[in-house]
């Protein structure tokens, strides 16, 4: 048994560094924006506010937060452990407290969030010669090309110095720039403008080359599937090279998955984010998508998830997530039933949509009424259909009745699987109260010690 785990002894003897050296900021005060945070505290007149932090900057917390308490007579919580993603505003704790505000630190997603935000970017320092002399190498400054440069959000510091040499050299190119606030144009976070720092629509790129300055992520990710361009580039000025990307693989992976949806009786709608009526308002969508193709879909909501959660509910063939795009679970292979994105089941479900497409939509507020890729739900077109990965006919069970019809129909020859009698049949069900069944005795003392080596076992 000791092959297949760790030694229990290590767990619980181990120490945890709470101090992380690498994170010794010698200004506090500047690389954390004090002074704007407490005039956005002031001008507001917020009475309490959260401070979330994500895990890497724990250690500097106390310090942020006395540094702010003295310039504020706000009521300051310090947010750790965040409910979903540390890049995703926590709105849910900061209720637990009524928090009026939350300061965010840190790498941030930019989704909407239903409770008002000052957001604290991370700081990087950015050589910027290193970059100039990649840049002349990799694209010539008198191609004809379009070319359009990204940046990481560790270096919106730098952003005026980055804009001022791109437009210099590059004038016909575009930047792309970060807006915290929600606007038409905004995508993922980000507004495309041009030199003469106007708003161009994101579809221009279509016909551009794309830089991203910055290191491997989700964030880049994000940005190589979901916005189509002609060819995009790494430029990372740590590794100091320049990289082509290319995602040819991970779009056949997608691919399957959307047959997967398609073949799927019973979907699970993965709750991995509360804050804001967009996330209702998708929750509903999914839902009725389920409804119309005649699938059975429940609602899962278990905090944080991972392999021992979900393997709790067997009967699920497929979830779809309700989570914010920097989200990486999308893409864990651990779990015993796939993991899909929204916008796949649009695909598998919604027969409006293309079948077949060259780009794909990571934030599901995009999907919403009034959003770039928002598509009115129609069920599939045909009651029979071939799997691609089965190779069997399946019947396609299509809801024909509008919702809320009060017409009788005639019941299908087919049925879906019930999850609550499947949980009552199990031998197993977990802490029961039995009020009123279990005998009264006399209290007595329980064991003590450490799971390890309880005081009354043998040595």
């Amino acid at each position: 048994m000791a092959n297949f785990s760790t030694d229990g002894k290590l767990c619980i003897e181990r120490e945890l560094d709470v101090t992380n050296t690498d994170l010794q900021f010698e200004d506090i005060i500047t690389r954390f924006n004090i002074p704007e945070t407490c005039r956005w505290i002031t001008d507001n007149k917020y009475a309490k506010v959260c401070l979330q932090f994500p895990d890497d900057l724990l250690s500097v917390s106390a310090a942020i937060y006395h540094e702010i308490k003295e310039r504020t007579n706000a009521d300051l919580y310090i947010l750790g452990d965040t409910s979903y993603a540390s890049c995703c505003v926590d709105s849910v704790a900061a209720m637990h407290v009524k928090g009026e505000a939350v300061i965010h630190y840190g790498h941030s997603c930019f989704t909407k969030t239903n409770i008002p935000v000052f957001t604290v970017l991370p700081k990087s320092e950015l050589n910027m010669d290193s970059v100039k002399k990649l840049l002349f190498d990799n694209f010539n400054t008198n191609d004809n090309s379009d070319l359009c440069l990204f940046y990481d959000a560790e270096f919106e510091h730098s952003k005026d110095e980055i804009m001022s040499f791109w437009f210099q050299n590059y004038p016909q190119s575009y930047m792309a720039f970060i807006q915290i606030e929600e606007t038409d144009d905004r995508i993922l976070g980000r507004i495309i403008r041009n030199k003469k720092n106007e708003n161009v629509p994101v579809d221009v790129l279509k016909q551009c080359t794309c830089i991203h300055l910055g290191s491997r992520g989700q964030t880049l990710f994000n940005f190589t599937v979901s916005i189509p361009a002609l060819k995009w580039h790494l430029l990372d000025p740590k590794e100091n090279k320049v990289d082509v990307l290319e995602e040819t693989v991970w779009f056949k992976r997608r691919r399957f998955l959307v047959e997967k949806c398609k073949d799927a009786n019973i979907i699970g709608i993965l709750v991995c984010k509360l804050a804001g009526d967009q996330t209702k308002d998708i929750i509903s969508r999914m839902k009725q998508l389920c409804r119309v193709n005649g699938k059975k879909s429940y609602t899962v909501s278990v905090g944080k998830p991972n392999v021992a959660k979900l393997a709790n509910f067997p009967e699920i063939d497929i979830y779809v997530m309700i989570a914010c795009p920097e989200n990486d679970l999308y893409n864990n292979r651990d779990f015993y039933k796939p993991i899909v994105y929204p916008f796949e089941l649009e695909l598998a479900l919604n027969s409006n949509r293309e079948s077949y497409y060259n780009y794909h939509v990571t934030d599901y507020d995009e999907l919403l009424p009034g959003k770039r890729h928002y598509c009115d739900i129609s069920h599939v077109k045909d009651e029979t259909d071939l799997s691609l990965i089965t190779g069997n006919i399946r019947e396609m069970k299509i809801q024909h009745t509008e919702a809320g019809s009060m017409d009788l129909v005639e019941k299908q020859n087919w049925a879906l699987e019930n999850i609550g009698h499947n949980l009552q049949e199990r031998s197993w069900k977990g802490l029961e109260q039995k009020l009123g069944e279990t005998e009264v005795k006399q209290v007595e003392e329980g064991r003590k010690g450490i799971p390890l080596q309880y005081t009354n076992e043998p040595q």
